[in-house]
């Protein structure tokens, strides 16, 4: 036997049945569904115990039945490590911030302390967001979305979806002419005008763009608020052909009309789109041309780095780089990490990525430096840059941190001490910046002493520091943080001072009567979506928006795409710019980024290849019948 059976030979597996895999018996899957029970009641439980719900009968099955659900589709899901891990620390940051986020109270600016029960909430929001990540994981696994080359002209598709947005928003800007003015609003028109210095606390380019429409208002015999109503008008054709790319870029990549449809609802029936559209902020362009920046790097990744070889897809790729940087001044920072990141992915083109991105990396803060300068154009002040330090130095004073004597005298020729503790507002630091007492030109002249003195306070004050940059920061991570979104009009309170400059509201169509309930209706209708209906309450929740971001990219790395995750990179970079310098705790237009990128957020993890098609009869059956499944 041992001859006929050469060397390295497999053994062959005696004949008979395959193995049956074993049952479980009745006492333990009794055990399994007794345990999966109470998890499932102990987390209803938590869930109307935390958001002080009462616990009715006919209101704690609908949510047993819909936890118990979520564990279900969990369980039976594929079961993968990395899956795993990745929703365990998503699940645990999401139920951290929501635990900490709850302890911050906006109304009566305090900062509740921790009981034992909260780690309680911790691991059951913890457990209750694992469950639901591993099932969107196998959702999106099991509901991919095959790109391919539309058959339709793009062009059309972009006039189309553009124009139809751009007809939806108008109205807004006849309701409310001559469209949403704030006072940054009238800083940057009288800017425009001429009547003041340039100043690059709002940037140049934002108030240059209006300048050519205020001289064409002159020139025709108008008034500034046309002059205003032009650009505002000339804004809403732009963010509409912006935005209505998406549509027509997710159409010329092959997606579905039932796709497609969505995303121009959630542009046309949001009011914030139609409201910021003729908003005049420069935060409302920026977040047109992040989208764009967006689906620019979804094509260079897609392509594995190759458009960034033809000269004319690169030069358009800087050029919105360049408009990134000069519409926002946190902008640089985030194209500067993302130009880097680029040419360490792509780095075997770095002898044309590399010299490319030096120049935008290097003109940027030359002509914001040195030219502005030669021109007359006033530099961004410091203390806007340093809001976080500034708040939590006003909480050490306020709160009687300590403080050594040096300290407490650099900090007293800023600002008295004893105002710095009255004026200390937790959620803004516009309050100590702009207090008439602040010495804005001593912290210009003693930056790095500025610096230095917040770090040496650090080490002896680092709970008052971390409460304080939670508390400033709460709206930006936190789901449950509410504030303002829209700017109707011009407000009765600061219409004095827009008169004066030559901003004048007016009637055109309407009749008084009537324009009055017009707007009482779109502001009651918007506070009732806020306030009275979760789910589209998260559309217009800054702290949402954001974690809805961070899970795209986990759903990323969980489908071993993690490339694609540069797409998202921009969006996350501005949300790290925020939690470093933010004036205030919840801002809507500072992340409206994140609301206009939405639609492509969400689809992203869904998208992926077509896989190559078998040449032939054989190959055109396939895709014909893949087609139709889809």
């Amino acid at each position: 036997m041992a001859k006929n059976n050469p060397a390295g030979a497999a053994k062959k597996r005696p004949a008979g049945p395959p193995p049956v895999p074993q049952k479980r018996t009745p006492a333990r899957a009794f055990l399994s569904v007794a345990a999966a029970a109470a998890l499932d009641y102990a987390l209803s439980w938590m869930l109307f115990r935390y958001f002080h719900a009462p616990a009715k009968f006919f209101l704690i099955v609908p949510v047993m039945l819909g936890v118990g659900y979520l564990m279900k589709r969990a369980a039976a899901g594929r079961r993968e490590r990395q899956a795993a891990a990745w929703c365990v620390v998503f699940a645990c940051l999401l139920a951290l911030a929501l635990v900490l986020g709850g302890k911050i109270d906006t109304a009566h600016r305090a900062f509740k302390p921790l009981f034992r029960s909260d780690l309680g909430y911790f691991a059951g929001f913890a457990v209750l967001f694992f469950f639901a990540g591993l099932w969107a994981a196998d959702v999106v696994r099991k509901h991919p979305m095959a790109l391919r080359a539309g058959k339709r002209r793009f062009g059309a598709v972009w006039a189309v979806c553009s124009g139809i947005l751009f007809l939806c928003w108008i109205p807004c800007l006849l309701l409310y002419y001559p469209g949403n003015i704030s006072p940054d609003s009238v800083a940057c028109l009288i800017r425009a005008a001429g009547e003041a210095p340039l100043f690059n606390q709002q940037p140049v380019l934002y108030i240059l763009s209006m300048r050519p429409f205020l001289l064409l208002a002159g020139a025709a015999g108008k008034s500034r608020s046309f002059g205003a109503a032009l650009f505002l008008l000339f804004q809403a054709a732009a963010m509409a052909a912006m935005l209505g790319y998406l549509p027509a870029w997710l159409m010329r990549k092959g997606c579905r009309t039932w796709v497609v449809l969505p995303v121009m609802a959630y542009f046309i029936l949001n009011p914030v789109f139609p409201m910021y559209s003729v908003t005049m902020w420069k935060d409302v362009p920026f977040a047109g041309v992040m989208l764009l920046y967006l689906l620019q790097l979804f094509d260079i990744v897609e392509s594995g780095g190759q458009k960034l070889r033809s000269p004319r897809a690169l030069a358009r790729f800087l050029a919105l780089n360049v408009l990134l940087c000069f519409l926002r001044n946190n902008g640089y920072y985030v194209v500067l990490v993302t130009l880097a990141v680029l040419a360490v992915v792509y780095r075997k083109f770095w002898k044309r990525l590399v010299p490319a991105f030096l120049a935008v990396a290097v003109a940027v803060p030359v002509v914001q430096g040195p030219v502005y300068r030669l021109c007359g154009v006033r530099p961004s002040p410091f203390a806007e840059s340093v809001g976080i330090p500034l708040q939590q130095i006003g909480y050490t004073v306020a709160h009687g941190g300590a403080l050594t004597a040096a300290q407490a005298a650099f900090l007293n020729r800023l600002l008295p001490l004893d105002e710095m503790k009255r004026a200390y507002n937790p959620f803004t630091s516009n309050d100590i910046k702009f207090h008439k007492d602040f010495d804005g030109r001593f912290l210009e002249e003693h930056k790095s002493e500025f610096l230095k003195v917040w770090a040496e306070m650090l080490p002896a004050n680092f709970k008052g520091y971390a409460k304080a940059h939670m508390m400033e920061t709460v709206g930006f991570w936190n789901t449950e943080t509410f504030n303002w979104v829209l700017y109707y009009g011009t407000p009765e309170s600061f219409l004095p001072y827009a008169r004066s400059k030559g901003i004048v509201p007016a009637d055109l169509f309407f009749g008084k009567t009537k324009l009055q309930s017009l707007r009482g209706a779109l502001e009651r209708n918007f506070t009732v979506l806020q306030n009275q209906i979760p789910l589209l309450a998260a559309l217009v929740n800054i702290g949402t928006l954001f974690w809805a971001t961070a899970f795209a990219a986990v759903l990323l790395f969980i489908r071993r795409k993690g490339r694609y995750f540069l797409v998202l990179m921009p969006l996350l970079l501005l949300w790290g710019t925020l939690m470093l310098a933010t004036p205030t705790f919840c801002e809507f237009r500072y992340m409206f980024s994140f609301a206009a990128a939405l639609p492509l957020t969400v689809l992203l993890p869904f998208l992926q290849k077509a896989p190559a098609q078998p040449r032939g009869a054989e190959g055109k059956k396939r895709a014909a019948g893949e087609n139709k499944n889809q």
